[in-house]
């Protein structure tokens, strides 16, 4: 065989270190993930989450449940004590519920306007740095839903950002949550029913249309937090300990 030309030589090389660049590509490790943000829901019971000074773990503190009748808005605000580390500004989350005979679907504007009213003032008068709604809207609510985020949206501080838990069957492509003027979606994956399996299956491929990256999981209720989200959202129906919490970190990062 002949010997190559000086260009066919220069040819080769380049073929060479092209696919030496392509194998040592994909053998590289890629950066590990950044350990999810977990944030501690602490409901309407006596808190001490003193421990947590030090720890890279936030609060979402119940601060009111609003109970909405046909005529009516009832705010019952936080009743049992709660003690933080010193400087923690915790997030908030406000529950709100619809009462016998009536739906957010038949509220007036002008009644939509006043819970927005009061919701913007519980979290200004928290100064919480998130404020999170909890509501379980029917299909029928759900316009009426984004109408009042719309309307609450524009009465918050442009610095505090919004929240709202959600179900896991919202997390469709093509959901009403596309439109929701939110920061941030959480679905809840506990106390899903018979579905659960198919739902925590669905969320361990990876994101979810309409969800972002955030998640809620429950303690009582234990599974493998899915891989991906960048905030979790843990619920406790007891209080929180020390060891409780350790617990929960040890399987999250495990």
């Amino acid at each position: 065989m002949p010997p190559a030309s000086s260009k066919t030589r220069h040819g080769l090389r380049a073929l060479l270190l092209l696919l030496a660049g392509g194998v040592l590509s994909c053998h590289a490790a890629e950066p590990p993930r950044p350990p999810p943000r977990v944030v501690l829901w602490a409901w309407e019971r006596p808190e001490d989450l003193r421990f947590l000074q030090g720890q890279d773990v936030e609060v979402s503190v119940l601060l009111a449940t609003l109970k909405l009748r046909p005529s009516r808005l009832l705010t019952f605000t936080r009743q049992q004590p709660i003690r933080l580390p010193p400087g923690m500004r915790p997030r908030g989350t406000v529950r709100l519920e619809m009462q016998a005979g009536a739906s957010l679907a038949r509220y007036t504007p002008d009644q939509l306007s006043e819970v927005a009213q009061r919701l913007a003032e519980l979290a200004r008068k928290r100064d919480v740095s998130m404020l999170q709604l909890d509501f379980d809207a029917r299909e029928s609510e759900q316009e009426a839903y984004l109408a009042l985020l719309r309307e609450l949206r524009g009465r918050l501080e442009a610095s505090r950002r919004l929240s709202i838990t959600g179900l896991a069957s919202w997390c469709v492509a093509g959901s009403w949550l596309e439109r929701a003027p939110v920061d941030e979606v959480v679905p809840q994956l506990f106390r899903m029913g018979p579905e659960a399996p198919t739902w925590r299956a669905r969320f361990a491929r990876g994101p979810v249309a309409s969800c972002g990256d955030s998640v809620g999981l429950s303690m009582d209720e234990w599974h493998r937090a899915p891989q991906g989200p960048s905030t979790l959202y843990l619920f406790n129906p007891h209080p929180w300990t020390r060891d409780t919490l350790a617990r929960a970190m040890t399987d999250l990062t495990s």
